[in-house]
């Protein structure tokens, strides 16, 4: 699914840079760093947090309970 991300100037030089440096395309950089840094969620973690999303205040006030 494509995003468009606007990024500072400096950031973009930096990125550019770096990705030159590397022989790598900035696209490439800055998808591996974006990999590192929100790594794949677990089948079993993303149902958690769907159920967390679907529970009522209710529920939620009894998991903080126990």
């Amino acid at each position: 699914m494509p995003v468009v991300v606007n990024i500072p100037d400096d950031i973009a030089e930096s990125a550019n840079r770096i990705a030159k440096n590397m022989g790598i395309t900035t696209e490439h950089l800055l998808i591996d760093a974006l990999r590192a840094h929100f790594p794949p969620i677990s089948d079993a973690l993303r149902d958690e947090f769907d159920a967390l999303e679907r529970a009522s205040d209710e529920d939620l006030a009894r998991l903080e309970l126990n």
